[in-house]
Formats: C-alpha cells, sequence, structure tokens
C-alpha cells in the first residue's frame, strides 16, 4: 500500500517550503550531534542552515572545543542539544562563542531530552562506577521512537526563534514522524491503528501479544513491516556490547545486553575484564558481539576470536560511513548488518 498519507503531508510541506526563504533569510541551527541535524534538516527543509559540531565518527563523550567549533555557534540563531551530561565539552564552545541568544536559557537554547523515556538513570553517584551520566543513559537516538520527542522539541525551539514559518515547521515535523512510524512498522499497520498507538505497544513490551490477534482471518503479526519485522531474526539475541550506547535501540529490538567489554562506563577493558568477558560468553551462550566503531577494535578482536561470537562494528552516529548520511539509513544499515551476522553465525553453526 502506498504512503499516502505521508505523501501528502510532504506535499504540502513541500509547498509551503516552496514560498520560502533567500539565502539570507535562513537561520542557523547548529546542533551537537550530526543524528539532531538530520532531524532538523526534516523539519525545517530549506527555511535553515543546519550544522553539527561532533562527527559522526567522533566518540560523543570527547569533542575537542576547537575555535572552529566556536566559530559555528557565534552566529547561531539555535543550539541543539541533549541536555544531559553528554557534552561536557559544549560549554567551552558556547563561552568561546559569545552568542548570548543561545546560551543555557535563552530562547535559542534547545534541548531535545525532555519528554524522553530515560534508561539507565543511576541509583548512587560516585567516581568509582566510571563515567556515570548522573541524568540517565544519553544515546536516546538510538530508538527510532525516541525521534518523535526529539523533533516535537526542536520544533519548539524553531517556534521561538522563528515564528513567522511555524506553519512550514509543523507540516514537516508531522510528515517526517508519520515517515518515522511507517519505517518502524509498515504501511499496513500504521493505516490501521495509527503509528503512535502501535509505538506505546512496544514500548510497553505488548506489541506482539496485541498482534497474535487475528483480523479477517489471519494474524496481525503478518500485516508487520518496517524494521520491527526486519529485526525479527535477531529478536531475542543474548549479545554483549563495548559501552552503553546500544540500550534504546536493544529495548525497541529485542536485543537483550547480558555484559560490556568496559569493566564500567568509560574505563578501558583490563586483560583482567577481557577474560572475565570470555568466560561469561562461553558460560552463558551469548550469540553476538555490538560495538560503535568509534571504539578501538583490538580487544572486542581478541575476543570474537576466542570465543567465535560475531563481532559486529557499527556506526552510532549519522555520517559515520558514506552510506548512512540520515537517521533513516542509519537505521537501515544496523539493520542489515545484524541479520548479516545472524546469518554467519547460522552458517558456521551449520558447518560444525
Amino acid at each position: 500500500m502506498k504512503k499516502i498519507f505521508t505523501a501528502i503531508l510532504l506535499i504540502a510541506a513541500t509547498a509551503l517550503t516552496w514560498q520560502g526563504a533567500s539565502a539570507a533569510d535562513r537561520i542557523t541551527v547548529v546542533t551537537t550531534f550530526s543524528d539532531f541535524a538530520s532531524i532538523a534538516r526534516e523539519i525545517t527543509g530549506d527555511l535553515a542552515v543546519v550544522e553539527h559540531l561532533s562527527h559522526g565518527d567522533q566518540d560523543p563523550h570527547f569533542v575537542p572545543p576547537k575555535p572552529s567549533l566556536a566559530l559555528k555557534l557565534k552566529d547561531a540563531d539555535m543550539l541543539v542539544s541533549t541536555g544531559f551530561d553528554l557534552e561536557l565539552w559544549l560549554a567551552t564552545l558556547q563561552d568561546k562563542a559569545r552568542n548570548r541568544e543561545i546560551m543555557d536559557g535563552a530562547r535559542g537554547y534547545v534541548t531535545v531530552s525532555p519528554g524522553i523515556d530515560v534508561l539507565q538513570k543511576p541509583k548512587t553517584l560516585s567516581r568509582s562506577e566510571g563515567d556515570v551520566h548522573i541524568m540517565g543513559n544519553p544515546h536516546f537516538h538510538t530508538s527510532p521512537l525516541n525521534w518523535k520527542q526529539i523533533s516535537e522539541n526542536i520544533l519548539i525551539g524553531l517556534r521561538r526563534v522563528d515564528p513567522a514559518n511555524i506553519g512550514i515547521y509543523e507540516a514537516n515535523q508531522k510528515a517526517f514522524v508519520d515517515r518515522m512510524y511507517r519505517a518502524m512498522f509498515g504501511d499496513d499497520l500504521v493505516d490501521m491503528f495509527g503509528g503512535e498507538r502501535l509505538g506505546d505497544l512496544l514500548r510497553a513490551g505488548t506489541l506482539f501479544e496485541f498482534l497474535d490477534h487475528e483480523y479477517e482471518g489471519e494474524k496481525l503479526e503478518a500485516r508487520l513491516g518496517g524494521w520491527v519485522a526486519r529485526a525479527m531474526p535477531f529478536r531475542g539475541l543474548d549479545i554483549v556490547a563495548y559501552h552503553k550506547n546500544w540500550a534504546y535501540f536493544a529495548k525497541d529490538f529485542g536485543l537483550t545486553v547480558l555484559g560490556y567489554i568496559e569493566p564500567k562506563p568509560g574505563i578501558p577493558p583490563t586483560p583482567r575484564h577481557v577474560e572475565q568477558t570470555i568466560r561469561m560468553i562461553g558460560d552463558r551462550g551469548i550469540d553476538m558481539m555490538l560495538v560503535a566503531t568509534y571504539f578501538e577494535k583490538r580487544k572486542p578482536m581478541t575476543i570474537s576470536k576466542k570465543t567465535g561470537i560475531e563481532a559486529v562494528f557499527l556506526p552510532l552516529s549519522v555520517g559515520a560511513v558514506p552510506e548512512v548520511p540520515d537517521v533513516f539509513s542509519l537505521v537501515d544499515y544496523w539493520i542489515d548488518h545484524l541479520n548479516a551476522a545472524v546469518g554467519e553465525r547460522i552458517e558456521k553453526s551449520a558447518e560444525r
């Protein structure tokens, strides 16, 4: 079934945008990360110049506050960040830029975390626990469902800095969210029940119970499409990860993370912890290892060789590899490569 509703929204948004701005009239939006920039571009169209401070292949915790990045902020109308303690480097850039409009609390400063169901909030705060994020896990962009809230928070900022074009931004944001739900669940179920309801069911862990019901002689699960359907080959797998940056993706797509290559967040793995991880993988029958590409690869590869599990290196953010220019292609990339790893694991098992 064609994406009729999405097409209508996109046509309306495009028609409005074409009325829009000359280069001189465009606002400037700067985001901390490339993923937020991708979402911001979906909303602003050609009404804004959108840039980002951290490249997709950088460790988001450690971005050098170079003068060139401060220059990007100097004339920015809007700055978008997580609002968490992930970007501890950002305050230095704000100070260097001397742009009052994007300081904390100013009309051009936007945080995308309000309304997010934050995972892994620490029960205790101690440096002995490693690089603990005091507000919880900040890597929430890895859940496509969270893009809705991220886009709504960006829209709030745009309403403040460019109210004349808010109708265009609202139409674009609505089209973006609809596209996300259809990418997540496929057209059929979204047309039948609406993306928001399906998203609520997935968050609650009751989607597949709901899809077990019959409709017109077949179970609703037969109508499931999108990323959730494509991810079924690895749904239910036990994995290890290098760092806690896949928690939201794992929750959406049914992976269980049983351990981490880091002994504690932000602490490099010691030989002793590597050996403990190898033993755990054997004892628990873990299937796969998930590592963001900006981490070192030597220790994950050592673990892979000694255990035989697949080490899957994935870009955490947009732009880390040429194949992922936006958030939609990023999730496509994750799912394709995880499915390929599952296929390789099945082949190896058959050979034994």
